[in-house]
């Protein structure tokens, strides 16, 4: 047997496969709940929709292949796969109760207490309604050569269940021949292997008994699950593929083909099952059930084009709205930020659209009818929680979706020359913490041949920080709504963005200008006790920076004794002096003598601070890198490294509120990374 893999494919697959298999196993009547077996590993036969050709399918019940968190979150219980409105919930699934064994997948759902649905639960009680049928995706196969390399055997490696479904007459797994090209898709990958041994496709008769009594025990390889009896399942032996199709064989996949198109054609068209049914249960050519569904189509929308029912579009499996609303942002952020935000396929047909425009669309996506509603009204609604509810998809949301992202593209756009001398510090809350220096380690000593190794001793650390919180309040007003002010709606994120880099440089740089007082008690540019501010004032020269390297060099550790050796690697200048700070660092010669080299000709980077000059127009400073020695710390809230948005709609204002807060602390780290002159 062949297992070497060969180069993957990919290929689009349905969003939404039916797998039935047996109905429910038992039932709690003061829970309203009930066991279900939700599908095995037998082989079901299927046909690509876009190639035509069939394989073998096999959902692999390996734990690691199955991303059950959708469906053990609460996924809804749906009446055959309906979900043209929410009437079509039957109840949940109830989390966290999605195991799977070797051989199959269990799960319990809970019936929902509305009237309507009690005669359901009555006749799943009474053993009336037995048939179960889950939705999944497949996002990988892994592929091997049937029998004879007649039919291919997918087995499914990464696949996703996201809901549960109670039919009348569960699919036939034999019968997925579709008629038409499916509107949505996932990519699935496809990775071929050799010759395995064929999967033999069961076909399996059920007969289900539900009852809250008497109990057996089921086991499965080495795990065994109690389910309620009798639970009788007979398997006809596996049949071999014809040859060649027949006649029957061809009226009986012409018949599947035409009922696949119309129930295909009505889901595309959100018409119920029921039209669907009817259309096939009278024998409907395809042809004329085409027209007969466009006709409906047209008797059941509005001119604006949304349902006359009122029902929100919502796509089995999927964030009501989300693939359109993807396209809205792109569109939005490019129209706002087009240097920023490219235009993509996703988003070109929304590009000539306003914000009234994206509005009403998500009002007509909740069921809203907009026909009759005043511009006010529709921007009233469109900025409301519709029915009590607020989804990710709505309206309010993509604005501050829409915000955040530019107010985090214009921050980290805006210039800051601080961080080459500082050093990031994520701490877990706002309490004050003590951060250690360079020089606080001991010296490394000699151990003797058979000699001990002596304990040395690390002072405390007394540098401390702590974060402070600093934020602003804008809002989205129901007016600029209504104004389609789109220019103004992208401005003033950018502009809050840009606030919060200025705060964070105003912070830093406050920390070199206001010489504060370090931990030991001396302030942070002082001679006696640092030793790195220059005794006599001077401007920008070979001598002057020569000064400063020979006191950054030898600065000394913990002991007092050992030289930390520390070289600079910055010329820190006020605008004033970017110039001429410019000029040294980049001539090799000095300009008034002629023939003398500039010894620090490319080895030092120049920093330009306007923030410098309100304090000293003259001061220059060398300063290490972060490498060697921070001159600053910058402390951030774990995970939360520059501004964070939230929003809330406003009740004192008529509008969407949008909050930018930012958790940051800086602080002066060590002295010994750094040298000032005040200049001249």
């Amino acid at each position: 047997m062949q297992t070497g893999a060969t180069e993957p494919r990919t290929v689009k697959l349905p969003m939404l496969s039916v797998r039935a298999d047996l109905g429910p196993r038992s039932i709690n009547d003061a829970e309203r709940t009930a066991d279900l077996l939700l599908t095995t590993t037998t082989g079901v036969r299927r046909r690509d929709w876009w190639t035509g050709e069939e394989y073998i399918e096999v959902l692999s019940m390996d734990p690691a292949h199955i991303r059950l968190e959708r469906i053990n979150g609460g996924a809804p219980l749906l009446d055959s796969h309906s979900a043209y409105s929410v009437a079509d919930i039957l109840g949940t699934v109830v989390p966290g109760s999605v195991t799977t064994t070797k051989k199959a997948m269990l799960g319990t759902v809970r019936f929902s207490k509305r009237a309507a649905v009690e005669e359901i639960w009555m006749d799943v009680k009474d053993h009336v309604i037995q048939g179960v049928s889950i939705g999944y995706r497949v996002h990988k196969f892994e592929e091997a050569a049937g029998k004879d390399n007649k039919i291919p055997v997918r087995t499914a490696v990464d696949w996703e269940p996201f809901e549960c479904s109670l039919v009348g007459i569960p699919a036939d797994p034999g019968a997925k021949v579709r008629g038409a090209e499916p509107t949505d898709a996932n990519e699935c990958l496809i990775v071929t292997r050799g010759q395995e041994p064929p999967i033999t496709v069961e076909k399996v008769e059920v007969t289900t008994t539900v009852t809250t009594t008497k109990e057996q025990t089921m086991r499965d390889d080495d795990r065994s699950e109690t389910i309620a009896e009798p639970i009788e399942r007979t398997a006809a032996p596996a049949t071999p593929l014809p040859v060649e199709p027949n006649e029957r064989d061809a009226g009986v996949a012409e018949e599947r083909r035409r009922c696949q198109a119309i129930t295909a054609g009505c889901k595309a068209g959100r018409l119920p099952q029921s039209f669907a049914d009817d259309l096939i249960e009278r024998g409907v050519s395809l042809v004329e059930a085409q027209g007969k569904i466009l006709s409906e189509i047209g008797k059941r929308q509005d001119p604006n084009g949304a349902p006359r029912d009122g029902k929100p579009e919502i796509i089995v499996g999927d964030d009501p709205f989300v693939h359109k609303r993807k396209g809205i942002e792109n569109a939005l952020l490019h129209r706002a930020a087009p240097d920023k935000f490219k235009l993509e396929d996703i988003g070109r047909e929304y590009r000539g659209m306003g914000l009234m425009d994206i509005a009403e669309t998500f009002l007509r996506a909740r069921g809203l009818r907009v026909t009759g509603m005043s511009k006010s009204e529709r921007a009233g609604a469109a900025l409301t929680r519709a029915g009590g509810m607020h989804t990710t998809s709505d309206f309010p949301n993509l604005l501050a979706d829409v915000a955040n992202k530019l107010l985090r593209a214009a921050y980290d756009e805006a210039p800051q020359t601080w961080r080459p001398i500082a050093q990031s510090v994520s701490v877990p809350d706002f309490k004050s913490r003590k951060m250690l220096q360079v020089g606080d380690a001991p010296a490394l000593l000699e151990v003797l041949e058979h000699g001990e190794f002596t304990a040395g001793t690390i002072t405390e650390a007394k540098e401390e920080v702590a974060l402070k919180t600093y934020g602003r309040m804008f809002t989205i007003t129901r007016q600029a709504l209504i104004n389609d002010d789109t220019n103004a709606f992208a401005q003033v994120p950018a502009a809050f963005g840009r606030a919060a880099r200025t705060k964070e440089s105003d912070l830093a740089w406050a920390q070199i200008t206001s010489n504060p007082t370090m931990g030991d008690g001396a302030v942070l540019f002082i001679l006696a006790n640092h030793n790195n501010l220059a005794a006599a004032n001077a401007a920008i020269s070979v001598e002057a920076i020569g000064i400063g390297r020979s006191l950054m060099r030898t600065q000394k550790g913990i002991d007092g004794v050992t030289p930390l050796n520390f070289n600079p690697n910055y010329l820190i200048v006020p605008a004033a002096k970017e110039t001429i700070a410019d000029q040294f660092v980049s001539s090799t010669l000095m300009a008034a003598e002629p023939g003398k080299v500039n010894p620090f000709a490319g080895r030092l980077q120049v920093i330009s601070e306007p923030r410098l000059d309100a304090n000293s127009a003259t001061a220059w400073y060398l300063a290490t890198n972060v490498g060697q020695c921070p001159v600053l710390f910058y402390a951030t809230l774990d995970g939360q490294e520059g501004p964070v948005v939230d929003q809330e709609i406003g009740f004192d204002v008529d509008g969407l509120k949008i909050k930018c807060r930012l958790d940051v602390a800086f602080k002066a780290a060590d002295w010994h990374g750094i040298f000032k002159n005040i200049g001249a």
